[in-house]
């Protein structure tokens, strides 16, 4: 029957209903939420931008795999190879080349003798216990152009270091807890250092590394701190709190160099010291920071990457970058992305309230995005800015974390492996190598 005149039409009354709902959703899920005090680390916001990301391309050649004889992966061997628990960055000695892996029991670990098995994709190493560097989280570490001294970045403690690592008496200092930043008032406060991530040192030894968010690890529920449930709440929550940080050994002082930045993490500086380059997890983009004047570029846009950013490392001699990639973006985002406003606030306070043993889980991949850093999104075309080493479903190595470029290899660690991959540097491919085959 038809709407009589002057009676709105049944279409009329659907989208009537639907604005209702938005607005009850919109008003009282987040005073519910409020008045329970059930999110801890805060409600979630806005979105400044509605990200557009890059679909994972299955036709590019898969360079990551093993059938390309590039890459391999590295298991301990020894008593202590059980130590070897989600080593998220190999640590190279300038020096003499030794490797070390920071675990996620806190144990520093060095790795020698590095042999082939049977496999030629799979090697081994002599795994021996170096000491315990406390009880928090290290995820990276760099050594001083001495080779000695080692600074290491600990999601829970903060900037940490060890003066010698040779001298059994050497202890683990923390050098970096807080900062003095700006308060939101125009003045200034002491903030602490809830989520230090990454690191670099430049030849001047000053150490650059990221605070990726407020949102501190913690050890509900097991032994270790839960650094992948923090990171997830990040990104629901998404309030921007990250930043990129200098530490001087010479004055002892800290500073912030950005903030606001959706989940600050891997970081790398050029010989010269004269720029950064850090990823932004969930930007995500890849950032270039100019150290000269303080401004940013973009260097990989959110719409050009098929997953987020973390670990990064730079090779001194050829230029380029290469950025890990542990997951492609996951499905619950891709939507968040594409709902209305009312509806993506309502859906993310539910999301940030469940059980951390529901939260979504982090897509299997294996992911390098190797980059110019000396290219610009305004002159150069993508195939000159970047290309992908993948192995898109994470067949031979997967959930990847971490980068150390040393002597042409690419390391490749993880929060939850317990091996390091690598991938050979070396070996360059012809210019068509990242297109379909």
């Amino acid at each position: 029957m038809a709407a009589g005149k002057g009676q709105p039409s049944g279409s009329s009354v659907k989208q009537l209903r639907i604005v209702l709902v938005g607005i009850l959703l919109y008003t009282w899920v987040p005073k519910f939420y409020r008045f329970f005090n059930i999110l801890p680390w805060g409600a979630p916001v806005k979105w400044d931008d509605r990200n557009k990301f890059a679909p994972v391309d299955y036709s590019t050649r898969e360079l990551l795999q093993f059938q390309h004889g590039r890459t391999k992966l590295i298991y301990g061997r020894g008593e202590d190879k059980g130590l070897i628990q989600g080593p998220e960055t190999a640590v190279m000695n300038p020096k003499d080349g030794t490797m070390y892996l920071l675990t996620n029991e806190g144990n520093l670990l060095s790795m020698t003798d590095l042999r082939h098995n049977n496999s030629k994709h799979i090697m081994t190493g002599q795994v021996n216990f170096v000491r315990d560097v406390g009880n928090g989280r290290p995820l990276s570490g760099k050594f001083a152009s001495n080779g000695k001294t080692l600074y290491m970045s600990d999601a829970v403690m903060g900037l940490t270091r060890i003066s010698d690592i040779f001298n059994p008496r050497s202890k683990v200092e923390i050098v970096a807890s807080s900062v003095r930043d700006e308060d939101g008032a125009g003045g200034s406060r002491v903030s602490p250092l809830r989520y230090v991530n990454a690191l670099c040192i430049g030849k001047s030894n000053k150490v650059y590394f990221t605070d990726s968010t407020e949102i501190r690890p913690d050890s509900y529920g097991q032994n270790t701190p839960d650094t992948m449930y923090s990171s997830k709440m990040d990104l629901i929550r998404a309030i921007g709190t990250g930043r990129l940080l200098e530490y001087d050994p010479s004055t002892d002082q800290t500073r912030v160099l950005r903030r606001g930045l959706r989940f600050s993490n891997g970081i790398a500086v050029n010989d010269k010291e004269t720029y950064l380059v850090f990823a932004e997890t969930f930007g995500p983009r890849i950032w270039k920071y100019n150290l000269d004047d303080g401004t940013s570029e973009i260097l990989v846009d959110n719409h050009e990457l098929m997953g987020y950013p973390d670990g990064l490392d730079c090779d001194g001699s050829s230029g380029k970058c290469y950025a890990v990639i542990p997951s492609s973006v996951v499905p619950i985002h891709k939507l968040l992305a594409t709902l209305p406003h009312f509806m993506d606030i309502a859906l993310r306070y539910v999301l940030m309230s469940v059980p951390r043993q529901l939260a979504p889980p982090i897509k299997k991949f294996g992911g390098v995005l190797e980059f110019d850093p000396e290219t610009n999104m305004d002159e150069n075309t993508e195939q000159e800015r970047f290309r992908y080493l993948l192995d898109a479903k994470g067949r031979d190595v997967s959930t990847l974390c971490g980068s150390t470029v040393f002597r042409k290899q690419l390391y490749l660690g993880s929060l939850h492996n317990d091996y390091i991959g690598v991938f050979d540097l070396s070996t360059e491919e012809s210019s068509g190598a990242s297109t379909a085959s």
